[in-house]
């Protein structure tokens, strides 16, 4: 006997409404995503690959649709529970902010919480309210949804979400110039986004990072800029935006518009001739000390804020060379960044430098003569020299002597951060001085002290462009151009 009407809902072990594109994002990305499959081949919960599949579709589609019970099977209930109750919270929104129709992002925050769920789960005890008695296999899934509470949930999306969103700053200010839209290949980014997350120092260094980059960038604009062109002169010209008021003024005058028109035609409006100021960019030296006192958080500190200065000084496309130093027999770990390299490069010298460390104890003279070294063989007028350690070291006279001569020669500008130390040796080279107690209570705020202070041009300009002006002209300078030239007898 036919049956008419409409078919019921069809049955899903998805949790999430999903379609053909979401199925092929997620086959596309896994293969590249090592971590989350590692994480699928070698857990035995029942239905994870399912349950992963969800959490992808949850994060990565724009508009997320919770099946209803009816369409979902029994074994998948528990996979729904938990996606339902997951959907409901704020941590869960906040972190779609970062994975959003962006795979790469999307794998990686999927293997961070199905990490943590799959943890929960295997240690997690039986929850207060979970029956005691005989429990059928489809609801093994329910039996283990219940042992992640709530509130291990919102804790799980909420550190997902603040790790995702450090180690994505870090990437996309890295891996492109200012203007530039960030396009690595997924499974590099993949790579290096999860090696930062999994490596707690490095995790702490992107952390803070994208705080002190944006505590500096708030920083910079705060102040007036200096204005890079002045007023030298009035000519005549068709440059509007350079108009004085007086010929603005025709143009809101309804019997004086044509007038002003036919002076932009023929290029007779009175404008301000302007002197350019081209300023050749400061080369920005970092020298951060690598000793094994600095080990722990006095080193993420160092770190995370030289990363955020060398961001904002090639932002300005100003060259930064980082040089990680130890004792005297240690080698120098020297790091140059320039404004041209390719988003790979810049990725890998930033890892290079978060990475690296040294132990072993301190000396000063030697970074100090390769940065004049560097700036004696480039012949480099205008730099700046940041020095951080947390160390005492004597600094022989004659060192000192030959220091003094090449900052007057080459314009070298030095600050200097102690941290719990004196600053003795350094106080005779240095011309700002900064102490941090160990504790590093005041480091956020002299990071963004050094974003406005110690990556501020020069005073003066290197050099500058401006045209000859006519001989025989005094000032003011506003309607002379109209008097005839002077006889040069």
């Amino acid at each position: 006997m036919a049956v008419f009407g409409p078919s019921g809902p069809a049955i899903s072990r998805s949790a999430i409404v999903h379609d053909p594109f979401d199925e092929e994002a997620f086959e596309e990305i896994l293969p590249k995503a090592a971590g989350l499959r590692l994480l699928l081949n070698e857990s035995d919960l029942p239905l994870v690959n399912e349950l992963a599949f969800d959490l992808f579709c949850s994060l990565y589609k724009y508009f997320v649709k919770l099946r209803s019970p009816a369409e979902i099977t029994p074994e998948a209930q528990g996979n729904r529970n938990l996606l339902g109750r997951a959907l409901d919270l704020r941590e869960h929104e906040k972190l779609r902010a970062f994975t959003r129709l962006k795979p790469a992002e999307t794998a990686l925050a999927t293997e961070l919480v199905l990490d943590a769920l799959l943890d929960e789960i295997a240690r997690g005890p039986q929850t207060p309210d979970e029956p005691t008695g005989p429990q059928a296999p489809e609801d093994a899934s329910s039996e283990s949804a219940k042992r992640v509470t709530t509130q291990r949930l919102r804790e799980v999306l909420k550190n997902a979400g603040e790790d995702l969103q450090s180690v994505t700053e870090l990437v996309a200010a890295w891996s492109a110039s200012p203007g530039q839209e960030t396009r690595l290949p997924a499974e590099l980014k993949l790579r290096l986004m999860r090696d930062v997350i999994r490596n707690p120092r490095l995790r702490m260094i992107a952390l803070l990072f994208g705080r002190y980059r944006r505590l500096g960038l708030r920083e910079r604009t705060l102040p007036a800029m200096r204005a890079s062109q002045e007023v030298v002169d009035f000519v005549q010209g068709g440059d509007v935006a350079r108009a004085l008021a007086g010929e603005l003024s025709s143009f809101a005058m309804e019997e004086r518009e044509d007038l002003f028109y036919s002076k932009v035609v023929t290029h007779s409006l009175l404008i301000y001739e302007l002197w350019r100021r081209e300023e050749e960019p400061r080369a920005v030296y970092l020298c951060i000390d690598n000793s094994g006192s600095m080990a722990g958080e006095k080193e993420v500190w160092a770190k995370a804020s030289a990363l955020a200065l060398a961001h904002l000084a090639l932002a300005e496309h100003r060259p930064v060379e980082v040089v990680l130093f130890g004792d005297a027999a240690d080698p120098l770990r020297i790091v140059s960044m320039w404004p041209a390299d390719d988003p790979s490069t810049r990725l890998e010298k930033l890892l290079d430098v978060a990475t690296y460390f040294l132990g072993g104890g301190t000396d000063f003279v030697k970074p100090l003569s390769h940065v004049l070294e560097a700036i004696e063989t480039g012949h480099h007028t205008g730099n700046d020299l940041l020095f951080v350690t947390d160390g005492l070291c004597p600094i022989p006279e004659e060192f000192v002597r030959r220091f003094r001569e090449a900052k007057a020669r080459y314009d070298l500008r030095m600050t200097s951060v102690l941290i719990g130390e004196e600053a003795l040796a350094l106080r005779e080279i240095s011309d700002t001085i900064h102490r941090l107690d160990e504790a590093l209570e005041a480091g956020e705020a002299l990071t963004a002290h050094f974003a406005s202070a110690f990556l501020e041009r020069g005073h003066e300009p290197l050099h500058a462009v401006r045209g000859p002006l006519r001989p025989g002209r005094g000032t003011p300078l506003l309607f002379d151009h109209f008097l005839p030239a002077e006889d040069p007898d």
